[in-house]
């Protein structure tokens, strides 16, 4: 088996020279859309390269040098790192690349204290330390992201005492009619409640909720504090009433094979983990080999989003892929790779996307929802909801029962033709074939979502959610 090559350090002339020849450049990040690189190719030729990334998503790339001691007038990395951020700024090239933004997650809250009076700001300044301390790593990323975004730059300024339900009001309106925010990308156009498709204005509504869970709280440990006096401030900043989506879409045996087989050997691998322990691809991205087959007849669980670990326990099948994975590794290395040798990041998310679409599966459906898969197939199975919470790192079956409990028919359906007493003897019926073939046919199902939020609560914001989805049932 050929080792997989790491991302080499290319500031160290030892690792550019241990280099395996290839066409392709090795590429460092200075900053996201910013790279240096060394193309080593199979003539002996050992370049310095420089790349940006362009606004309309692809690459541009140049050559600037050669590599010093591998040719006699060659450059070292930081002669080769002034020319190519010489290049990075030429007007041309800055004209057609994507902005550039640093490495690493952002950990500070944007507020700055312009007020003498206790502010939501200011909340939220003592909320996310504590959050620091407290929460999980990602759960913090997360979270301060939100803040950061959806709160500080609309209410930062503000007043505890002046957040009146007014101004709660435009602020839950503002939240749902911005569009979404993903990374670094472009925010797109504002859109007003009433053009909102159900599918967008449940997850605005969701994204809602979650940013007002983080305000109600932070004032409520300010007011714990007694940095705010009344606890009014707090309990009048209720969620939108909303009701989870149901998982109506997950993959049948057959689509899962047929998506492993469409997928590239290295992804093909991620791909059968996820289906196999149900674990997020984060998680599968950090699993070392030390946490297979340690302490039970699974693999364990590092703490991301929560801040506790879990051990998944897998079927003979599952169990004997992880030991495969790990066979001729080291305790701290990685399960899975890349076929370069990379750990796996967010680089997954196209490669799955062109699977999907080869293996003839909704373009909709993402990595993730191979963990819904696998519950779902546990849940239908007959297995307790309390088992399948366990295995997927929830605290209770609350998720489990609002997301996979309407899977749980056929087992309700067994339970109930079992133990109900006839009142009259009947002669075998072939409607009750017919009908229960037609609900539990092997046809793959339909990507489809529920039609209407059942929530009977009412207030401004309830109400022009309501009358935009009554509009859209009436159409």
């Amino acid at each position: 088996m050929t080792k997989a090559i790491h991302t080499p350090d290319l500031s160290c002339l030892e690792s550019i020279i241990d280099l395996p020849v290839r066409r392709s450049p090795y590429w460092n990040i200075l900053e996201y859309c910013r790279h240096i690189g060394v193309e080593k190719l199979p003539s002996g030729k050992c370049h310095w390269m420089a790349r940006i990334r362009r606004i309309d998503g692809k690459y541009s790339q140049k050559r600037i040098g050669e590599v010093v001691q591998i040719h006699k007038n060659g450059l070292d990395y930081n002669q080769a790192l002034i020319l190519a951020k010489a290049w990075f700024d030429q007007p041309d090239i800055k004209t057609i690349a994507s902005q550039p933004y640093a490495l690493g997650v952002n950990s500070v809250l944007k507020y700055e204290k312009t007020s003498k009076c206790f502010t939501v700001g200011d909340a939220m300044l003592g909320f996310v330390e504590w959050k620091r301390i407290a929460a999980a790593k990602t759960y913090f990323e997360t979270t301060l992201s939100l803040i950061n975004h959806h709160i500080i730059p609309r209410l930062g300024n503000l007043p505890v005492e002046e957040l009146s339900q007014s101004v709660f009001l435009e602020f839950c309106i503002d939240v749902l009619e911005s569009a979404p925010k993903r990374g670094n990308q472009t925010q797109g156009d504002r859109t007003r409640i009433e053009a909102l498709d159900h599918e967008q204005l449940r997850k605005r509504k969701k994204t809602l909720n979650t940013v007002i869970g983080l305000l109600r709280t932070a004032i409520e440990m300010s007011w714990e504090n007694g940095d705010v006096e009344s606890e009014r401030l707090w309990r009048r900043l209720r969620r939108i009433p909303h009701a989870d989506t149901p998982r109506q879409f997950f993959l049948t045996r057959a689509q899962a094979k047929r998506l492993i087989a469409s997928c590239r050997p290295d992804l093909a691998l991620l791909v059968q983990g996820a289906l196999y322990s149900g674990c997020r691809v984060s998680e599968l991205a950090q699993l070392k080999v030390r946490d297979v087959g340690g302490h039970v007849f699974g693999i364990f669980v590092a703490p991301l989003k929560s801040y506790r670990g879990r051990y998944v326990i897998l079927p003979d099948e599952g169990m004997s892929f992880f030991l495969d994975q790990v066979s001729d590794l080291d305790d701290e290395d990685l399960v899975f790779r890349m076929s370069s040798g990379k750990a796996w990041s967010g680089c997954h998310k196209h490669l799955f996307k062109a699977a999907v679409r080869r293996a003839g599966l909704p373009d909709g459906f993402v990595f993730h929802g191979l963990r819904h898969t696998y519950a779902s197939q546990l849940v239908q199975a007959g297995t307790p909801l309390a088992v399948v919470a366990k295995q997927l790192g929830h605290t209770n079956t609350d998720t489990v029962s609002r997301t996979y409990g309407h899977l749980c028919c056929d087992t309700i359906e067994a339970e109930i033709s079992r133990r109900f007493s006839p009142l009259q003897k009947t002669r075998s019926d072939p409607r009750l074939r017919d009908l229960r073939e037609s609900l539990q046919g092997k046809a793959e199902p339909i990507w489809s979502w529920p039609r209407k939020n059942r929530s009977k609560a009412s207030s401004d914001v309830v109400s022009r959610l309501k009358m935009r989805e009554d509009e859209l049932r009436l159409r």
